[in-house]
């Protein structure tokens, strides 16, 4: 509590007057001796036995409180006066009135904005209550105690938990120095006890800062926004995105970083699938760079390698490419421990596409049937609707084609009834792979004579192309092309039939 000066004039009047009562005692804020004083004086007159002999203390005792009323009210001391103390009012009379009103209206704005939900205002308004509540008490108090919990409260809505963490704990310490209210300070405690849990949380998710929190979630915003365009089909907003994810990265890490490695990766893909070769293979490079950098195992590399084999396949450096495909299958194959995997159907899908493109047929076939044993083992692990339909349809209408170019029909025939199967199970066959496969198999039935079920096939070619690519003119004109093609044949067939003579 304040301290209180007593006016030592008054004081002896009082000792002089009710001095027998301990009024003087009362008055000094002794109000245990005061007490033992009334109770001798009322003991003393009460007529009991023994009664007056309590009197006798009386007088010794009041002439040594002339010399302690002196100690007492002597300059320099201070008394400590108890009394209740209000809660938000200030103890001294001489605090900045208009500060204090002006404090006022600030929690009125405060209360208001955490009403809203708007907690980055509150954030704003609530640090300014406590810059004013510094300026008022310059010292602990209260009111700076309980400015202080407000502004940790909103900081912990925010999730700065750093600044809500010092905020709270200023607020108890404060709250422990002053004697602040038992129901207060359990507020304090609560909500010290929810910082620090989001304070293990977001370090859970790898963020030591409130800064690196922030960038974090924009960085897994970006994330978002760029898979999402990817899945739209559009190209350029996911490079820009992705783009914008790897600064992000680059700024969250501090330098190199798993993050910056992995964003890099998907933006060389994306520049490449935009045909920007330059620009695709800078950031493969770096990509592969900072992975031999940080010590990265094969799992990081294979994504850039596979782009750069691309590239080059792209460029016709076929030498080149051949031996990026092959370490893509090393590490494709290292990644699943001897196993089968995506990564290892994708590689060996890739190299031999190389083979079928450069004319090394037989080299390709094998690489494809390589393929092909590596998926057959991903379906009776995972079942057949399991892993990347896209690519696992891909890879067998090359190798049916490769099959088919060699007129073996009947090896092509089951790989593209596999690749429709897949299809069906993942996007009810409604896919350019699906369209794929269907021309392919409506150019073997019209080969083998089966006309109808040459039609039935380019037709459903015809529907998928107009879904699925509606902006591809060649491939639909080709699709009609052969629909009339088939359909006049099989007229002039029924037409020859109507006129050929009953035997």
């Amino acid at each position: 509590m304040t301290a209180s000066p007593r006016r030592p004039g008054f004081a002896y009047l009082l000792l002089a007057v009710g001095g027998f009562a301990g009024a003087h005692r009362f008055y000094l804020g002794s109000y245990f001796g005061g007490a033992a004083q009334l109770a001798l004086l009322a003991y003393g007159l009460s007529g009991l036995p023994g009664a007056r002999f309590a009197l006798l203390p009386l007088l010794p005792w009041l002439l040594f409180d002339i010399y302690w009323v002196h100690r007492k009210t002597r300059p320099g001391m201070v008394v400590a006066v108890r009394g209740v103390k209000r809660r938000g009012r200030p103890e001294n009379k001489d605090y900045d009135l208009a500060a204090l009103a002006e404090a006022n209206k600030l929690q009125a704005s405060f209360v208001a904005a955490a009403e809203a939900q708007d907690w980055a205002q509150a954030v704003v308004i609530a640090d300014q209550i406590v810059a004013s509540a510094r300026r008022i008490f310059k010292g602990p108090h209260l009111n700076l105690a309980m400015s202080l919990c407000m502004l940790g409260q909103a900081c912990y809505q925010c999730k700065a938990f750093d600044k809500a963490k010092a905020n709270l704990e200023e607020c108890l310490a404060i709250g422990r120095k002053i004697g602040m209210p038992a129901e207060d300070m359990d507020i304090a405690r609560k909500a010290l006890a929810l910082t620090l849990a989001g304070i293990g949380e977001r370090k859970a998710r790898g963020a030591e800062t409130d800064g690196e929190a922030a960038l974090l979630h924009l960085l897994e915003e970006k994330e978002t926004r760029y898979r999402d365009a990817l899945a739209q089909g559009d190209l350029p907003r996911a490079e820009r995105l992705c783009a914008e994810a790897v600064a992000t990265s680059r700024q969250l890490c501090g330098g190199p970083g798993k993050s910056v490695v992995f964003h890099l990766s998907s933006h060389a893909e994306l520049c490449r699938r935009l045909q920007w070769p330059d620009k695709a293979e800078v950031a493969a490079n770096e990509a592969l760079a900072m992975a031999g950098q940080l010590g990265l195992d094969d799992s990081w590399r294979r994504g850039p390698t596979n782009t750069l084999a691309l590239l080059h396949a792209a460029a016709g450096r076929a030498d080149e490419a051949e031996a990026l495909y092959k370490k893509t299958i090393a590490m494709a194959i290292a990644e699943a421990k001897g196993g089968s995997s995506d990564g290892v159907v994708r590689a060996f899908n890739n190299l031999a596409f190389l083979y079928a493109e450069s004319g090394q047929n037989d080299k390709a076939e094998l690489c494809y049937a390589r393929a092909l044993v590596h998926l057959d083992k991903l379906r009776e692990a995972d079942g057949e609707d399991q892993g990347d339909a896209e690519l696992h349809s891909h890879m067998l209408n090359n190798f049916a084609g490769l099959l088919m170019a060699r007129r073996d029909f009947d090896g092509a025939r089951p790989l593209y009834e596999r690749s429709l199967a897949i299809q069906q199970h993942s996007c009810r066959g409604i896919s350019t792979a699906a369209a794929n496969a269907h021309n392919d198999l409506g150019l073997m039935a019209q080969d083998d004579g089966d006309l109808r079920q040459a039609l039935m096939h380019f037709q459903r070619t015809l529907l998928l192309n107009q879904i699925c690519t509606p902006d591809h003119f060649n491939n639909l004109e080709s699709a009609q092309r052969n629909i009339d093609s088939v359909s006049m044949v099989l007229a002039l067939v029924a037409r020859a039939a109507r006129m050929e003579p009953s035997t």
